[in-house]
């Protein structure tokens, strides 16, 4: 049975690019405070030595929080993207170009308290 509010299946994130996986994993603020991400990761079609990073940042909760990205650019100097979040339950989205090899820095902070914790997101070989 085919409902009527079907949605069609989304396009790909990135069309001028290779598509080489995604990495999820977790950010801790201590305990119950812990944001989900996932990492898509594409190889650009478009520049060389250049991975485009398509984060999803989840927290199952109520909170005001702000999330930050940010790489290596492959012409020198870096790359970020950022946004601020508030209510319960809810998903930022944020991306950038980066260098094929560098590690993104995902950080999550506490709009209130400015409480911030961050890890590193290896690319995906």
């Amino acid at each position: 049975m085919t409902s009527v509010f079907a949605v069609a299946p989304a396009a790909a994130d990135d069309v001028d690019a290779i598509y080489l996986g995604t990495r999820k994993g977790s950010v801790s603020l201590g305990f119950p405070k812990k944001w989900e991400y996932t990492d898509k990761q594409y190889r650009s079609l478009m520049m060389s030595n250049t991975r485009n990073h398509y984060f999803r940042v989840t927290y199952k909760g109520c909170q005001d929080w702000r999330v930050r990205i940010a790489a290596a650019h492959p012409r020198g100097g870096y790359t970020e993207d950022e946004t601020s979040v508030a209510g319960c339950n809810k998903t930022a989205v944020v991306s950038i170009i980066g260098k094929m090899n560098a590690n993104v820095t995902l950080g999550i902070t506490l709009n209130v308290s400015g409480d911030t914790h961050s890890v590193s997101v290896k690319p995906i070989n």
